[in-house]
C-alpha cells in the first residue's frame, strides 16, 4: 500500500516487528497506527476501471486461446493454469510500464537511462519540452502531503510555467484515452503541490515511445468536476476504511 507521512514522505514500507527480518509492505493497520496519508491512487482504487477490467478479460481470453489443454486435464485444472497464464502476462505489461516510467523519471532527472529505454525517455522529454516550449526547471517524482488527508507523488510538473503532468503508458495509442480517473488524479495532484491553479496534463506513451499530450480545460467544467469527484471518491474511502488520518492530527 501507497503511504505518505504528514510531511509528504513516501512510507511504501515499514520494518517487521522483528526488526532483524527487515522491511514488508505497508497495510491500513501501518497507517492507522502511525497516522498515514494514503496516496491518490490508492483512494481511486474504489473505483470501477471499465478500461482496466475489459483489459484484463482479454488476457484471459488471449490465454484460453492460446494455450494448450494436456491431455486428460480436468476443467478445474485448465482453468486454474489459463488464468496463472494471463496473469503472467499481465504482469509483463505492467513491469513494461514501470521501465518505461522509471526511464521518464531519470531522463528527466538528468540520470543515465537503461539503454532499452532511452530513445523513448529522450522521444518524449523532446515532445513535452517542445509543446511547453521549456527545457529546464522540470521537477520529477515530487512527493507530498495534503491537509485533506492524502498524499503522492508527481510524475513531472514545472512551477514557473504552472504545469502537472502525469504520465500514462499503453502498449498501443488510441483516439479516446482521456478518461475522469485522469483528471480526478490530476486535480489532486496539483492541490497536492500547492498549484491549484496549474495546468493538468497526461501524457500518453506507448510501448514504441509514440506520444499523445493531452491538456486539460475548463471550458466544459472538466477541471472543476473532476476536484469535486477526487474528494467525493477520498470521504467515501475514508468512510469504508473507517479512517480519516486528519481526524488523528487535529486530535495530536
Amino acid at each position: 500500500m501507497h503511504l505518505y507521512s504528514q510531511d509528504g514522505e513516501p512510507v511504501y514500507k515499514v520494518p517487521y516487528a522483528d526488526k532483524k527480518r527487515g522491511l514488508r509492505d505497508a497495510t491500513l493497520r501501518d497507517a492507522k497506527k502511525l497516522g498515514l496519508f494514503p496516496s491518490v491512487t490508492e483512494i481511486l482504487k474504489i473505483l470501477d476501471k471499465p478500461g482496466l477490467n475489459n483489459w484484463l478479460q482479454d488476457r484471459v481470453l488471449e490465454s484460453a486461446l492460446t494455450l494448450p489443454r494436456d491431455k486428460g486435464e480436468a476443467d478445474a485444472d485448465y482453468m486454474k493454469r489459463i488464468k496463472q497464464d494471463s496473469k503472467e502476462l499481465s504482469l509483463l505489461a505492467r513491469d513494461e510500464g514501470t521501465r518505461i516510467h522509471d526511464a521518464l523519471e531519470s531522463v528527466f532527472k538528468g540520470r543515465t537511462v537503461d539503454r532499452k529505454y532511452r530513445s523513448i525517455a529522450e522521444n518524449v522529454k523532446r515532445e513535452v519540452c517542445d509543446y511547453f516550449g521549456v527545457e529546464d526547471g522540470w521537477v520529477a517524482e515530487e512527493s507530498f502531503a495534503h491537509s485533506l488527508g492524502y498524499g503522492g507523488k508527481v510524475d513531472l510538473s514545472h512551477r514557473v510555467f504552472d504545469v502537472v503532468i502525469d504520465f500514462k503508458t499503453k502498449e498501443e495509442l488510441k483516439p479516446q484515452m482521456a478518461f475522469d480517473e485522469h483528471i480526478m488524479q490530476l486535480t489532486a495532484y496539483r492541490h497536492g503541490l500547492r498549484m491549484p491553479v496549474a495546468v493538468p496534463v497526461n501524457v500518453f506513451v506507448d510501448y514504441d515511445g509514440n506520444v499523445v499530450i493531452h491538456e486539460w480545460n475548463d471550458d466544459k467544467g472538466e477541471i472543476t468536476r473532476g476536484w469535486e469527484m477526487f474528494k467525493t471518491c477520498l470521504n467515501l474511502w475514508q468512510l469504508q476504511k473507517r479512517y480519516n488520518p486528519v481526524e488523528l492530527v487535529e486530535a495530536a
